[in-house]
């Protein structure tokens, strides 16, 4: 299956019936795992209210959810992104009990007990009064000594200088929360943060931002200024993931594409809907695919995945359907292996070495995905002029991060099953407890069109393929090269499962 990731923009306009090719395409799902992510659910939580319509609203919107990816979702757990099936109602109910928390983060609220035991209430509220009175480092007091320094935290951290302490500190923490997603304050951080020199009149659509926002910093004699220090990589998610989310807010902070902030009665937009922003690019970059319809989002997301290597694809709706017509309509298995054999006659090969200089074979990462899921295949050293073998793979999009559902497995499975049968073992269709230690020792296959042999090692799931069947049926006829044995093939795959009726 293909992994796509779609924001909310386009699943709420899909479910006003806006979009509708692009739903009856995702709505394949034997073709394309659509997921969603708790960044979907905070989306919706800030139209929360208890207005009975409004909630009858919020109910088609999670009921939607449920439609388009069956429950499954991304996931933090604070270590590592997790996919797995969530009922979205389940997940909003969460945010919403949790809301209390983020309103309120300072240490009396934070540590709250609702224990009845004396003890435990007496122990807590010592530790509550001794972290209130720790006084915080020297250098916030020198700070705040500094005219110019003193400014730029007071309009930060509000109300610190008065009471330096971490009781102090909590509560301006608190305040600055409430400031940046609940009210403007967002907008007066940026602004500090571009009195560097760069705002939205440095970029051009032909330079890279952040070689120009890296230039800027230069100019003012500083070198080697880091851009991941909005979050600290990797204490409450994978650092991967809060690489993406600092490369995305560093250029929002810096003007590039920035989002609107504005909070009137007719709308609310703050730093949260930023950081929502962020984490969508973040959860997307596992997925093959990220459709977005903000352009914003869309120019940030590709400036963000292009420094940091991800090959997740950004699409717009209109962009992804035309991707869809060319590349990826394709549904039953002999259109897959026809188009597989097809690419072979497509300039897109090019020789590889291996790490001691021999010569590896040859590589090709096309644009289809291969029975909904292979887009890598390699040719190794050739073994004879009428000897034809080749490996496919996947290319993970993130590569931080290697991750293959057990759903996509299942699917990959069922559809060599439905039309080869059992395999030469008599295993049929997957099972979860097939996965051991990430090994899975797959299915093989060999069939009138050639021995097929699925395995997953190490995370990375590979399919296996020659032609040995074929060439013994065809071995009369001297194969000048590997065109005319594709012909060959075609010609032997359009007869079989033609009497197959696949």
């Amino acid at each position: 299956m293909i992994k796509i990731y779609v924001d909310w923009n386009i699943m709420s306009g899909m479910r006003s019936n806006h979009f509708p090719e692009l739903l009856s395409i995702l709505l394949n799902n034997d073709k394309f795992l659509c997921l969603y992510s708790t960044s979907h659910i905070s989306d919706i939580f800030r139209s929360y209210s208890d207005d009975e319509e409004q909630k009858a609203r919020i109910q088609d919107d999670l009921e939607f959810i449920t439609k388009i990816t069956n429950d499954f979702c991304l996931f933090n757990d604070g270590k590592n992104i997790i996919l797995d099936q969530y009922d979205p109602q389940e997940l909003l109910d969460s945010r919403i009990e949790e809301s209390d928390i983020f309103s309120d983060l300072s240490i009396d609220n934070l540590f709250k007990s609702d224990s009845d035991d004396p003890a435990l209430n007496s122990l807590l509220e010592y530790f509550k009064t001794t972290l209130k009175s720790l006084e915080l480092d020297s250098v916030f007091k020198e700070a705040f000594e500094n005219p110019e320094s003193a400014k730029i935290l007071n309009d930060i951290f509000p109300g610190l200088k008065d009471d330096l302490t971490m009781n102090g500190f909590f509560n301006s923490f608190s305040k600055m929360n409430y400031n940046l997603n609940e009210t403007e304050g967002y907008k007066d951080l940026r602004q500090i943060v571009q009195k560097i020199g760069v705002n939205s009149g440095h970029f051009n659509e032909n330079k890279d931002p952040f070689e120009l926002i890296d230039n800027s910093y230069k100019k003012k004699g500083i070198e080697n200024f880091k851009s991941n220090e909005y979050l600290p990589k990797g204490k409450n998610a994978p650092e991967w993931y809060d690489e993406i989310m600092n490369e995305y807010l560093y250029l929002d902070m810096h003007g590039y594409k920035s989002d609107k902030v504005k909070v009137s009665e007719k709308e609310k937009n703050t730093f949260s809907n930023t950081t929502d922003d962020a984490s969508h690019t973040a959860f997307a970059s596992i997925c093959s695919f990220y459709l977005t319809n903000d352009d914003k989002n869309y120019l940030k997301t590709k400036a963000v995945y292009k420094k940091l290597s991800i090959e997740t694809k950004v699409l717009k709706p209109a962009e992804f359907i035309e991707y869809y017509n060319e590349y990826l309509n394709y549904n039953s298995i002999s259109d897959h292996f026809k188009s597989l054999f097809e690419i072979f006659t497509k300039p897109i090969f090019y020789d590889t070495d291996n790490d001691e200089g021999e010569y590896f074979g040859k590589f090709a990462y096309p644009n289809e995905y291969f029975f909904n899921f292979f887009n890598k295949i390699w040719v190794p050293v050739n073994k004879g002029e009428d000897y034809f073998y080749f490996t496919l793979s996947t290319v993970p999009p993130n590569p931080s991060k290697i991750y293959t559902a057990f759903k996509e497995i299942e699917s990959l499975v069922r559809m060599f099953y439905e039309a080869f049968g059992p395999d030469k073992n008599g295993l049929e269709l997957f099972e979860i407890s097939e996965i051991q230690n990430e090994i899975w020792g797959g299915r093989h296959w060999l069939s009138d069109v050639g021995e097929i042999k699925l395995v997953r090692i190490n995370g990375w799931l590979q399919l296996y393929y020659n032609n040995e069947e074929i060439k013994k049926k065809i071995a009369d006829v001297k194969l000048a090269s590997n065109d005319s044995l594709i012909k060959r093939l075609l010609k032997g795959y359009k007869r079989y499962f033609k009497s197959k009726s696949v």
